[in-house]
């Protein structure tokens, strides 16, 4: 799902106050009562039905921090869990869980070295040959 729109005109509240918070609370709801006394609470929100909702994992807007390998999987601390899943039914496998790992040399791509830029300098751009040798 994808919700665009002007500033101040609702998307995060749609977004975080009503969907996900629904989408939390029904996934809540399949616990047993010991476990649901331990988790947040979720109010129902104001709204008529929604139904159809997939589990969510909510993060919030505030700035990842960490490093230029920040990603979703390590600010959710879901990481290790999607890397063990990815060795497990990833077509071709390329090897265990490890390799998945933004620290394992077997993992990164060789390229960019796990920061997903490539820095390609183009020496023509740097040097005129028109003026060399003067």
């Amino acid at each position: 799902m994808v919700f665009t729109g002007v500033s101040g005109s609702g998307k995060s509240s749609i977004v975080f106050d009503t969907i996900a918070a629904e989408s939390q609370r029904q996934m809540n709801e399949t616990y047993s009562a010991w476990i649901r006394g331990r988790l947040p609470k979720y109010e129902k929100p104001n709204v008529e039905l929604i139904d159809n909702l997939n589990p969510s994992v909510i993060i919030d807007q505030s700035r990842l921090g960490g490093n230029s390998r920040s990603t979703v999987g390590t600010i959710s601390d879901m990481y290790s869990a999607l890397r063990l899943l990815f060795s497990r039914i990833g077509t071709p496998s390329i090897g265990p869980a490890s390799y998945f790992s933004f620290n394992n040399p077997n993992g990164m791509c060789k390229t960019c070295a796990g920061i997903g830029k490539v820095m390609d300098i183009d020496i023509s751009k740097l040097i005129h040959e028109d003026k060399k040798g003067r």
